[in-house]
C-alpha cells in the first residue's frame, strides 16, 4: 500500500500572524488624534533676519597701523549700528604693487572677527580706490592683483559663516568694475575665475552689471533652476547695483537699445530686458545695492515694483538720502485688505527686502501634519535654514523636537507658496502644544516668521494636538 505523507499545516505561524495583525488594528483604532490649529496671520511689521534688509557701509584702509587702531575703528562703527547686514569695503591701495603684509592681514582678520562676534552678516568688497583714481591705484600687473586675492582669501574663509557675498573683482572706481585697467571680458573672466577658486564656495560672488555676469558665465540666458545651488561659478554669481533707479539706464547698468547680437555676451540690453533677466536670475542668486539720484524711476510705487522684479535682498540705508526720505514721506496704498495700507513707503520696502516667511495654515490628517508656507518678500533666502517642530506635553512640559524636511531656498516670492507634511513621531497619550522654529546653521541665529502669532525668540505656535 502506498501512503501519502502530508506536511503539517503551520497553524502556529498563522496564529502568530493573526495576533500581530489584531494588535496592529487595535493600536490604530485605539490611538486617535485631534488637532486644533491656531489661526495664522501675517504681520505688517519688519522682522530682522540674516542676509537681508537695509545696511550701513563702512570703509577701512589696510596699513601698517597696529591692531589697536583697527579695534578702535570697529568699536566706533558698531556702536550705534542696529542693522544685521553690513557692507565692508577694504581698501588695498597701500599694497598696490607688493604683497599685503602679515600685519595688514591681521588687521583684516580682526575686523572680520569683530563684526562676526557682533552677529553681523557681511558683504565684502575689496578695492584700491575711493576717489575716482582706480587707473592710478590698481596694481600694475594682473598677477599682483591675483596674488592679493590669494592672500585675503586665507583670511576671509576663516569667517565663512558670517560672510554672505563678496562683490566685484577688486577693480574700478569704488570697486565698481568701471574705469579700470582690467575691464576687458578676458580680464574679468580671469579675475572672477581666480576669485571663485580661492573663496569658499559657500560665499556668493557678485558683479556690477548683468552684462558683466554674462561675459563671465558665457551664458546669454539667466541661471536655470536645474543649475542653481550646484556649486558651479554661475550658480553662485549674483549682482550688486550702486546705480539703482538713478535713471532709465540705472546710471550705465543698462543700454538704450535692445539686444542685437546672439554672440556678444557682454552686450547690455534695455531696462525692460535687463529687469526680465534679473527676475529670472535672482531667484537663485542675491542682488542688492543702493538707490541714487531722486527722479521718477525711484518714486515709491515704481521703485517697489522694480525691487520686487529684481528680487532685491539688501539696500543702503545711508544713500541716497533724498530718495529714502521720499519713501519715508510716501504713504503706501494697496488693495482694501492689504495689511500694509497706511505704512510709509520706506517701511514697506524695509519689511520686504529679502525673504519674508509666513506660515499660512496647519492641519492634521491622520498622523500627518501639513504646513503651508508663503514668502511675501522681494527675494528667496538663498540659504537653507534648519526647521524643527516642537511638541510640548502640557502636563509634564517635556518637549520633543522633530526635524522638518524643507528647502527654504525654494520658497519663492510671488508664488502660491509651498506645502510640506510631517509624520508625527510616536508620542504617549495627552495634550501637546505644537510650535515651529527655524534657525540659520551658519550664524546660529533664529529665523523669525512674519506672523502676528510669532514669539520674540522666533517660535511660532501652530496649534494643540491631543492623543487619545
Amino acid at each position: 500500500m502506498i501512503r501519502f505523507r502530508h506536511k503539517p499545516f503551520p497553524w502556529v505561524a498563522v496564529l502568530l500572524l493573526f495576533i500581530l495583525a489584531f494588535g496592529l488594528i487595535s493600536f490604530v483604532t485605539k490611538t486617535k488624534f485631534s488637532y486644533k490649529s491656531t489661526p495664522l496671520n501675517e504681520s505688517n511689521t519688519f522682522v530682522q533676519n540674516p542676509y537681508c534688509g537695509f545696511f550701513h557701509l563702512y570703509g577701512y584702509t589696510l596699513s601698517e597701523a597696529s591692531r589697536t587702531d583697527a579695534d578702535i575703528w570697529c568699536r566706533q562703527m558698531l556702536e550705534n549700528d542696529t542693522q544685521s547686514l553690513v557692507l565692508l569695503q577694504i581698501n588695498l591701495k597701500n599694497y598696490s604693487n607688493k604683497d599685503i603684509s602679515s600685519n595688514a592681514l591681521q588687521q583684516l582678520d580682526h575686523i572680520l572677527a569683530t563684526f562676526a562676534s557682533a552677529d553681523k552678516q557681511l558683504i565684502l568688497r575689496f578695492l584700491y580706490d575711493w576717489d575716482g583714481k582706480a587707473l592710478e591705484t590698481e596694481p600694475r600687473e594682473i598677477t599682483q592683483l591675483m596674488a592679493h586675492m590669494d592672500q585675503v582669501a586665507s583670511v576671509v574663509n576663516r569667517h565663512v559663516g558670517h560672510i554672505f557675498s563678496l562683490q566685484g573683482v577688486f577693480t574700478g572706481n569704488c570697486g565698481e568694475m568701471n574705469q579700470t585697467n582690467y575691464g576687458t571680458n578676458e580680464h574679468i573672466q580671469i579675475l572672477m575665475k581666480k576669485l571663485a577658486d580661492v573663496i569658499d564656495p559657500n560665499i556668493f560672488l557678485a558683479v556690477r552689471t548683468p552684462s558683466h555676469l554674462r561675459a563671465i558665465t558665457g551664458q546669454k540666458n539667466p541661471l536655470s533652476n536645474n543649475e542653481s545651488y550646484t556649486g558651479t561659478l554661475p550658480s553662485r554669481l549674483g549682482l550688486y547695483n550702486d546705480g539703482m533707479m538713478g535713471n532709465v539706464l540705472d546710471c550705465g547698468t543698462y543700454d538704450d537699445t535692445s539686444y542685437s547680437s546672439s554672440t556678444d555676451l557682454s552686450e547690455k540690453g534695455t531696462r525692460e530686458e535687463e529687469l526680465n533677466f534679473q527676475n529670472q536670475l535672482c531667484r537663485y542668486v542675491p542682488n542688492g545695492g543702493e538707490v541714487i539720484i531722486e527722479n521718477s524711476y525711484n518714486d515709491f510705487p515704481q521703485a517697489a515694483q522694480d525691487l520686487a522684479t529684481m528680487h532685491v535682498s539688501y539696500l543702503s540705508c545711508d544713500y541716497d538720502g533724498k530718495v529714502l526720505n521720499k519713501w519715508k514721506s510716501t504713504i503706501y496704498r494697496g488693495e482694501d485688505a492689504d495689511i500694509f495700507n497706511g505704512c510709509t513707503g520706506y517701511e514697506y520696502v524695509e519689511a520686504h527686502l529679502g525673504y519674508r516667511f509666513v506660515v499660512t495654515s496647519s492641519s492634521l490628517q491622520k498622523d500627518q501634519l501639513f504646513l503651508s508656507f508663503s514668502n511675501t518678500g522681494f527675494a528667496p533666502s538663498y540659504r537653507t535654514f534648519d526647521t524643527t517642530l516642537q511638541l510640548t506635553h502640557t502636563e509634564t512640559m517635556e518637549t520633543t523636537s522633530h526635524p522638518v524636511e524643507l528647502d527654504t531656498r525654494r520658497i519663492m516670492p510671488e508664488r502660491e507658496g509651498m506645502e510640506t507634511s510631517i509624520k508625527l513621531p510616536k508620542l504617549s497619550k495627552g495634550e501637546y502644544k505644537i510650535s515651529l522654529q527655524m534657525y540659520d546653521p551658519a550664524t546660529k541665529l533664529p529665523i523669525h516668521f512674519a506672523n502676528k502669532e510669532a514669539t520674540s525668540d522666533g517660535s511660532l505656535p501652530l496649534g494643540t494636538l491631543t492623543i487619545h
